[in-house]
């Protein structure tokens, strides 16, 4: 317990610098395919290079400062590991501490599991009439109209002919050109295990505005288009 602690605090760290430099430097930038794909980086680096096992070979007497703080850490991976093998007698609040990360972890997937399992029942209740590249699903299911992967799920009391009706088609294209579902899943998947994670939550929120940026700016400029022709 003492070690994987250890390991989602270094996951918090790495995230939280990785964000602290999107907020600062990026955020309120144009360039929101690069803020996209930033995000969905800071997301693997954060959770892979805590795992990353390093050896610093030196032979200076004086190391500099960098050096030291990456000696450092290491220490300090090393304590962690011997510590956990001297503590393995079993303590209460550890116990239920992890169950109640476990009990949060299946309701969070639970949570995901539903939200698919509801999309397929709609697929299982209406007609799939496929367009092109896309799967046209037209409902009246609350929520809707939305995009999962390829599909575009249409509330039929929205006009696809009347011009908002077409703003909001080309919406969600580009939401299904742009794969937005990945990106949405992705953050969905890593915040089953490391929902304790709060930069992970500001990301999902961030990757959201983003993905509405884009919609938004590419759905525009076609539909204008479209007009213009």
């Amino acid at each position: 317990m003492t070690v994987v602690a250890y390991y989602l605090l270094k996951v918090i760290i790495c995230s939280g610098i990785l964000f602290m430099y999107y907020h600062f430097a990026l955020r309120n930038k144009v360039f929101h395919q690069w803020n996209r794909f930033y995000l969905i980086a800071v997301v693997f680096l954060s959770v892979f290079l805590p795992l990353v096992q390093f050896t610093l070979p030196h032979s200076s007497e004086n190391p500099g400062t960098t050096i030291q703080l990456l000696q450092v850490v290491q220490s300090a991976d090393s304590y962690m590991e011997e510590v956990y093998v001297r503590n393995q007698q079993p303590i209460d609040i550890e116990y239920w501490v992890r169950i109640g990360y476990i009990v949060i972890t299946i309701v969070i997937l639970a949570s995901l599991l539903l939200s698919v399992f509801k999309i397929y029942r709609i697929l299982k209740k209406h007609k799939i009439q496929p367009v092109e590249n896309i799967r046209f699903v037209s409902t009246n299911e609350k929520g809707t109209p939305f995009s999962f992967f390829r599909y575009i799920f249409w509330n039929d009391k929205i006009d696809i002919h009347s011009p908002t009706g077409q703003q909001i088609f080309q919406h969600e294209l580009v939401h299904v050109k742009e794969a937005h579902t990945l990106d949405k899943l992705l953050l969905q998947l890593v915040l089953i295990f490391f929902w304790c994670n709060p930069f992970f939550w500001l990301i999902r929120r961030e990757l959201h505005l983003i993905h509405e940026f884009i919609a938004d700016q590419k759905s525009v400029s076609q539909h204008d288009t479209a007009t213009l022709a």
